[in-house]
């Protein structure tokens, strides 16, 4: 399937409504979800994780890695990084407050492990119970865009544990 056609069918099964998207931009999605408009919280999970679905079952996966990678990365670029240019001991002590993460930083091996403590996924589009583990690959985008971001440079994630694919906690590595 070329990029068109992608889309094209994309649109077409209402993929291309950013309102989940529009939500998390403004923060959490509870916030921004009113008491009156909470039925709105769980269709979003509901159809965000058919997307991921979809996505599973229609593209190959280097196509669909690099979708739910690329998603990652627009989620990151709203994210806090961009304080912590050229502060990656900054960005370790807030994401280890913020989160209970434990970073590790190998400068002579140019690799950074990022592990989280025992939990549930974090990202409040979906029941990390019922989504596709592919959804891991959101998360490989959004650590690539931010230690982009704060080194300056290219960066190459992946994931190797996580809670969605059977692990107790999520590992992530980054090569620089």
């Amino acid at each position: 399937m070329d990029r068109k056609d992608f889309f094209k069918n994309a649109c077409g099964l209402g993929i291309c409504s950013c309102f989940g998207a529009g939500l998390l931009s403004n923060g959490d999605l509870h916030a921004a979800v009113d008491e009156k408009d909470a039925w709105k919280e769980g269709f979003i999970r509901y159809r965000f994780e058919k997307l991921i679905g979809i996505l599973d079952s229609t593209l190959d996966e280097h196509t669909r890695n690099q979708i739910l990678e690329n998603l990652g990365k627009e989620c990151a670029k709203s994210g806090q990084s961009k304080n912590f240019v050229n502060n990656i001991d900054g960005f370790f002590e807030n994401i280890h407050s913020r989160w209970g993460e434990n970073a590790t930083y190998d400068k002579e091996k140019g690799l950074i492990r990022i592990e989280t403590p025992e939990r549930a996924c974090v990202c409040p589009l979906f029941d990390a119970k019922t989504v596709s583990k592919s959804i891991c690959q959101c998360s490989v985008g959004w650590q690539t865009q931010t230690y982009n971001t704060i080194l300056g440079k290219d960066v190459e994630a992946k994931c190797v544990e996580s809670v969605i694919r059977g692990s107790k906690r999520c590992v992530f590595e980054i090569k620089i």
